[in-house]
């Protein structure tokens, strides 16, 4: 009878110590289970913080480029121009221009020569600041540039892309991106100096680009107050019969959807004793250029002295009764 009952108080015991391995071999498997998911869980947001970081990175590129394509366009007409001018000779074709544009832009040489206004604006420097902000938040950043193109898309500006093959990796190993990608930038041709201007006056008398605010010239039939302020400024007007900023880059007098043009104002060219034909019209690129087939016509105002002495103008820039008129072009009346 005794040794039954220790039997049986064994058999508990046994039964409380199988039972208390069991909830302690459970436990263990929950905290291993409840870590293993706390550890997935933790680089998971390793992984995602990572990734954002990269993809702002990769964001971040494309918010500075259009500042840094401006800046490095901008300067590197600058440079074109000034080389026009000091030359005194126009680009040969558009192949040329744009070549010279491309090493101007990515590498501030223009003719072989280090410019001084690129001199840290190039696009090139602006890649070898980007791979240093790069490696300091642990990436490699490869840009690789296959085409700087440049080309008119309004009178005003010109439109500059940069074909590129983008190469981004994590030096953690987490993620690549490898793509190609145009970045683009509208370029200002306001306070450029017109080449035509540098070409034909030997550099004595520049004129920036400048757009008018006027729409129309004379007032009333006779008050030509603001065709004087034009001309004694030689602003600028959008004229589809003129050429664009690229054509007077290369002494291509022929007509443009983009074309500019101003009045050229004699009594300048004068003062600087540059020689000019006084028979032809004062409108830029018929004065200085080669143009042909524009039939001068005179226009006689009370009140345009002393600028009615050489005021000279053509027919193509007036507007008689149903004789010359395009909308949205302000013209002379004679």
């Amino acid at each position: 009878m005794r040794m039954r009952i220790n039997n049986l108080s064994k058999n508990k015991k046994g039964m409380f110590y199988l039972l208390l391995a069991s909830v302690f071999i459970m436990v263990m498997i929950f905290i291993f289970i409840a870590y293993k998911e706390y550890r997935y869980t933790k680089r998971q947001q390793v992984v995602e913080t990572r990734l954002r970081t990269i993809n702002d990175f990769i964001k971040s590129i494309d918010a500075d480029s259009d500042r840094v394509i401006y800046i490095s366009g901008f300067r590197a007409l600058i440079a074109m121009e000034d080389y026009v001018a000091r030359s005194g000779q126009y680009f040969n074709n558009r192949s040329q221009l744009h070549e010279t544009f491309q090493l101007a832009f990515y590498n501030g040489t223009v003719n072989n020569t280090q410019v001084d206004v690129l001199i840290n604006a190039t696009y090139k420097d602006y890649l070898d600041r980007l791979k240093i902000i790069a490696g300091r938040i642990g990436i490699d950043i490869t840009i690789n540039v296959t085409d700087i193109t440049l080309y008119h898309q309004s009178p005003w500006s010109v439109t500059v892309n940069v074909t590129t093959l983008v190469d981004i990796t994590d030096r953690k190993g987490l993620a690549n991106w490898n793509f190609a990608k145009i970045y683009s930038a509208e370029v200002s041709l306001s306070n450029i100096r017109d080449p035509v201007y540098s070409v034909a006056t030997y550099g004595r008398v520049p004129n920036t680009i400048r757009e008018t605010n006027m729409t129309e010239f004379v007032i009333g039939g006779n008050d030509t107050t603001n065709l004087q302020i034009h001309i004694n400024n030689s602003y600028y007007i959008a004229n589809p019969l003129a050429p664009d900023f690229l054509m007077r880059m290369e002494g291509n007098w022929s007509s443009s959807p983009y074309g500019i043009e101003s009045l050229v104002n004699i009594h300048e060219l004068e003062v600087q004793l540059v020689n000019y034909t006084s028979t032809k019209s004062i409108v830029d690129y018929i004065l200085f250029g080669n143009a042909s087939g524009y039939d001068n016509v005179t226009c006689d105002y009370d009140d345009m002295d002393p600028i009615k002495d050489w005021f000279q103008i053509d027919s193509n820039h007036t507007s008689p009764t149903d004789y010359y008129c395009i909308a949205d072009i302000p013209h002379i009346v004679c």
